[in-house]
């Protein structure tokens, strides 16, 4: 199929349309003359693809300039309006994110700094930090300032990644964070973290959590976790031991939130409120208390746990394979949250865990 927009200006739109506006019966009966133009559609649909059109059926429509499309070179009339990016009700941090990724994900201007770093400081603050979960002897960690952050992890992942193609599955926010889970496709083509890709380089999908902080109306802070073990597995590289649970890829959640979910102008402050308050309590009896029940997780739940871990689907095996042996293998375990994002049903959350490794 294809996708056509068709204006009602068209020549042959309006030959088509007219047998059903002034045939005498749809004159008549407004009814009528709906059913018709129904018909047509359905007709047309079933015929050609998807049509999208907008046709006023009331015959005392207004004619001034206000309701005629616009014409080239005509400047007086006002652009016309659309939705911000994210949707209507789409917070700022969320809106904001949502620019920038657009054009890291089209890979704008990725490999020359003086055309790259234009496309980027309307997103950034100067002071920026991009914080990279990943450290290691090539020395990408924390980047400060878009220089660093482009010298360093930017090039590096899309020469060993190029043209990475990601699909975001959830995007929440506020007016001041925001949070990105999605997972990238891409050709293992050069060294990755100082290792080398197999000599068929293999495809590889790359697990992506995104947290933002914003500062006015730019992003202050990012941090960026990859799983870079699970990519080594999925290479044949077993860096570590066999995971006690499979892993059951980087799945979309299974709801109808609009997506990625959610969307912004669905969601009741009430929830929003009401996840937080169960989202927090979850960090705090898991990590802090080492409750080890896993009270506030759902039976039903999926927990994608990193590379060597696997996916949980009961909070039986989170616990038993997740926080348990956490718990059994640090002592004194302290716990430093630098965020907490809600938006609906859709948190996230960035912390350290500090401990004794026994």
């Amino acid at each position: 199929g294809h996708f056509g927009s068709i204006e009602p200006t068209s020549p042959r739109f309006e030959a088509m349309l007219a047998p059903l506006l002034h045939e005498p019966s749809a004159q008549s009966k407004p009814w009528g003359r709906l059913w018709r133009f129904l018909e047509f559609v359905v007709v047309f649909c079933a015929g050609s693809g998807f049509l999208h059109c907008v046709v006023s059926l009331d015959d005392d429509a207004p004619t001034d300039t206000a309701t005629k499309p616009a014409t080239k070179g005509d400047s007086s009339l006002a652009p016309p309006k659309k939705d911000p990016l994210g949707g209507v009700g789409a917070p700022l941090a969320k809106q904001v994110v949502l620019g920038m990724a657009y054009d890291i994900d089209v890979h704008a201007e990725w490999d020359n700094w003086e055309a790259w770093s234009k496309e980027m400081a309307p997103y950034w603050t100067e002071d920026m930090i991009y914080d990279f979960g990943y450290v290691g002897s090539w020395n990408f960690g924390r980047a400060h300032g878009l220089r660093e952050f482009f010298d360093n992890e930017h090039i590096h992942y899309n020469q060993a990644l190029p043209d990475c193609q990601f699909t975001v599955l959830i995007r929440a926010g506020t007016e001041t964070t925001c949070t990105v889970s999605a997972y990238g496709l891409a050709r293992w083509m050069t060294p990755w973290a100082g290792v080398p890709p197999p000599a068929s380089n293999p495809w590889v999908q790359v697990r992506n959590l995104d947290l933002y902080v914003m500062e006015g109306d730019k992003i202050k802070y990012n941090w960026c976790l990859v799983d870079v073990v699970d990519m080594f597995m999925q290479a044949g590289y077993n860096v570590l031991p066999p995971p006690p649970m499979a892993t059951d890829g980087y799945l979309a959640p299974k709801a109808m939130d609009g997506w990625p979910p959610p969307l912004s102008a669905k969601v009741h402050p009430k929830a929003t409120a009401a996840s937080e308050q169960v989202w927090r309590a979850a960090l705090h009896e898991d990590y802090r208390l080492d409750a080890g029940d896993a009270r506030w997780w759902s039976e039903s739940m999926v927990w994608y746990g990193p590379g060597g871990v696997g996916t949980a689907h009961s909070s039986k095996e989170y616990s038993t394979h997740w926080l348990k042996p956490l718990h059994a293998a640090f002592s004194n375990l302290t716990m430093a949250i630098d965020m907490v994002v809600c938006e609906g049903s859709y948190c996230g959350a960035h912390f350290y865990l500090h401990g004794i490794h026994t």
